[in-house]
């Protein structure tokens, strides 16, 4: 894993101490419900991705979706940080304000703090999601097998995605 996608998800997973590295020089914009995020580090290539945190009534972080590219050229991925009381064998599936066929995520891993979860996602799934500004959901189960329906929101990811393609990622 490169850029966006390795500090996302080591932040999650890690029990440790940050990493050891310089500290990065971060800038961001905010775009409807989504944030465009980059970080410039001396030891790497600029990596910006677009984001959106899930809170729940008392306004605690629950999940976060991250989209974005390792590099110019290779597919748009998302990637999913969600609480460790998931079942596994059940899909985890993303459904759009479309209501077409649900997309798929793949767990990846988990660790003390949390779930990584990830996807490609192809040109088809990135005009569903710029079709309309609305609610779509993330759902799985939760480790007592319970449906989990968590809302986002795709108000502003189509301005996002365009200022993601602006950074040239």
């Amino acid at each position: 894993m490169r850029g966006w996608s390795r500090w996302l998800a080591a932040g999650l997973l890690c029990t440790g101490s940050a990493l050891a590295q310089t500290p990065p020089s971060v800038t961001s914009a905010n775009f409807g419900d989504w944030v465009l995020r980059c970080e410039s580090r001396a030891e790497a290539p600029r990596a910006c991705e677009i984001l959106q945190s899930l809170q729940d009534q008392r306004r605690q972080p629950v999940a976060q979706f991250a989209l974005g590219r390792a590099q110019r050229g290779q597919p748009m991925r998302l990637l999913v940080l969600i609480p460790a009381n998931i079942t596994v064998a059940a899909p985890m599936l993303i459904q759009l304000p479309d209501r077409g066929a649900p997309f798929p995520v793949s767990l990846r891993a988990c660790g003390p703090r949390g779930c990584v979860a990830e996807a490609d996602v192809s040109p088809a799934m990135l005009t569903r999601l710029r079709a309309r500004e609305a609610q779509g959901r993330l759902e799985y189960r939760d480790a007592l097998n319970a449906e989990v329906a968590l809302p986002f929101s795709t108000r502003g990811l189509g301005a996002a995605l365009d200022a993601l393609a602006r950074e040239g990622l």
